[in-house]
């Protein structure tokens, strides 16, 4: 990862990483996969630093087995994600997202999410409840299921509880509609994370 700091309010990056190596092996060896990923970002931070835009071109290069039997086939894709975060008062961060790729595989093809980080205790800094919505368009389906399977939608409500310095605990709750593109109608996941911090 390289990233310059072009002023007080600008920065600039860049990320490379290798794709498709079978674990266990070195990912700088060609000889078990040989795909990558770049990723590059902008960042504008503006009103007084209340608000950041960031801006994400990506590119993506695998070799990906084929269904019907003809081996491996190099896939490329490439795309643009743009992210908007606004904390317009103190207890309150907004934020949102969207995207698109320009081929339907290695990722989603398009994706919109919105969502807010609300502190509702103002004696507890570091504890917040956050929620948000994302719709995510898959590839379009090719076995006679009906278009509309191919976005998956998915509501996400967790609050993130601090113990102490060094030990927070967060638990979630999950609605996705049609996961994973499928024809299935709905998946309801609970969830906690206990996260330690040194």
């Amino acid at each position: 990862i390289l990233q310059v700091e072009l002023n007080r309010n600008n920065y600039m990056m860049v990320a490379v990483s290798r794709t498709g190596c079978d674990s266990g092996y070195n990912p700088f060896n060609s000889d078990h996969g040989d795909g990558y990923a770049v990723v590059g970002e902008y960042g504008h931070i503006f009103a007084d630093g209340a608000a950041t835009l960031r801006v994400n071109p990506f590119y993506a290069s695998t070799d990906v087995d084929m269904d019907d039997g003809t081996g491996e086939r190099r896939r490329q894709n490439a795309g643009l994600v743009a992210s908007i975060e606004y904390t317009p008062c103190e207890p309150l961060t907004i934020y949102s997202r969207a995207g698109f790729a320009a081929k339907q595989y290695l990722s989603n093809s398009a994706e919109f999410s919105v969502g807010a980080n609300i502190r509702l205790f103002p004696s507890r800094e570091d504890d917040f409840l956050s929620i948000s919505y994302g719709v995510f368009k898959g590839q379009t389906p090719c076995d006679g299921e009906r278009a509309e399977h191919n976005r998956e939608q998915v509501l996400e409500v967790m609050y993130s509880f601090q113990v102490n310095d060094y030990f927070k605990v967060v638990p979630h709750f999950q609605y996705i509609a049609n996961p994973a593109y499928s024809a299935s109608s709905e998946n309801i996941l609970w969830g906690v994370q206990a996260v330690f911090s040194f």
